[in-house]
C-alpha cells in the first residue's frame, strides 16, 4: 500500500452530515471520541486504539430517547435466547447489508476492495443461517468510498472495515452484560481479534477529519440497525419469539460454533 496520510471529504458536513443526522436514533460522536481515539491510534496502533476506544466512547453508538429507549433499557429482563435471536438476525442483517453495499459501487472500487482485501471477506462463519431483516447502508457510506481516486476508496475501505470491529468488540461486551448472555464475550473476543489481525494487514495514516467521518459513518449504520428494530419490532420480535419456542437448535448452533468453529484469519506478512 502507498505511504501517504489520507484525508476526509471537504465538504462532508455540509453535503452528507444532514441525512445521517436525519437517521431515526443517530447519535453526534463526541469530540473525546473521535480525539482521543485517532491520538491512541497514531501513537500506539490497534492496541492504543482498543484501549482508549474502551475508556472515552459510549459502547453503544445511538441515542435511544422515548418509548424506545425505555424498552431497550428493560431488555435484559427478556428470555436470553429472545435476545440472542435477536442479536444473531441483526448480524445476518448487517453482513447481507454489506454484500449489496459492495453491488451499488462503480466497478472499479467493487474490484478493488472484492480482489485486494482478502483479510476482510469471511467474517461471522460461526453466525448459523437463519432470519435476516433486510435493511440498506446509509447512502454516505458509498460517497465515502466509491471515490475517484482509488487510492483513497482503499484507505476508507480499510479503515472503516477495521474501525468497525473495535466498535463492535466494545458494542457486543456491553451487551453480553445488558443481555445477560455471557456467551457473547467469545463473539466479541472474535471481533477483537478480527480488529487487530485488520490493523496488522494495514493501518493507514489519516487525518482527523477522515477518522471522524469513518466513525460517523459506522455511527449511522448502526443508528439504521436501531431504527430497523423499531420500526420492525414487531415482526422481527415474533419471528425470534416463534424460533424460541418451536426450538432453540438455532442458538444452540451458534453457541457450538463459538467453541468448535475456528475464525478464518489471513495472517499478515511478516515485517
Amino acid at each position: 500500500m502507498k505511504t501517504r496520510t489520507y484525508d476526509g471529504i471537504a465538504d462532508f458536513d455540509t453535503r452528507l452530515l444532514p441525512g445521517l443526522e436525519a437517521i431515526r436514533f443517530f447519535r453526534l460522536a463526541t469530540d473525546p471520541e473521535i480525539t482521543k481515539s485517532h491520538a491512541a491510534y497514531e501513537a500506539s496502533g490497534v492496541d492504543g486504539l482498543l484501549t482508549a476506544w474502551r475508556e472515552v466512547a459510549s459502547p453503544n453508538r445511538v441515542a435511544l430517547p422515548g418509548l424506545f429507549g425505555r424498552a431497550f433499557a428493560q431488555a435484559g429482563a427478556l428470555p436470553s435466547v429472545m435476545n440472542g435471536l435477536n442479536f444473531l438476525a441483526t448480524v445476518r442483517a448487517a453482513v447481507e447489508a454489506g454484500k449489496r453495499f459492495r453491488g451499488r459501487l462503480s466497478p472499479r472500487t467493487r474490484s478493488a476492495i472484492e480482489n485486494e482485501f482478502p483479510w476482510l471477506e469471511n467474517r461471522h462463519e460461526h453466525i448459523p443461517p437463519g432470519f435476516s431483516p433486510w435493511f440498506e447502508f446509509p447512502r454516505a457510506f458509498s460517497e465515502l468510498v466509491d471515490t475517484e481516486d482509488l487510492d483513497d476508496a482503499r484507505a476508507r475501505w480499510q479503515l472503516i472495515a477495521a474501525l468497525n470491529e473495535v466498535q463492535q468488540t466494545v458494542l457486543t461486551r456491553y451487551l453480553a452484560e445488558h443481555f445477560r448472555i455471557p456467551e457473547l464475550v467469545k463473539h466479541a473476543e472474535r471481533e477483537e481479534a478480527l480488529a487487530r489481525n485488520y490493523f496488522a494487514h494495514w493501518s493507514p495514516k489519516v487525518t482527523k477529519k477522515l477518522w471522524r467521518q469513518c466513525i460517523l459513518i459506522l455511527d449511522a449504520l448502526n443508528a439504521q440497525i436501531f431504527a430497523l428494530l423499531a420500526s420492525s419490532g414487531i415482526s422481527i420480535a415474533g419471528r425470534t419469539m416463534w424460533s424460541a419456542i418451536a426450538g432453540r437448535s438455532q442458538w444452540k448452533r451458534f453457541l457450538v460454533n463459538l467453541d468448535e468453529m475456528p475464525q478464518r484469519l489471513i495472517a499478515p506478512p511478516a515485517t
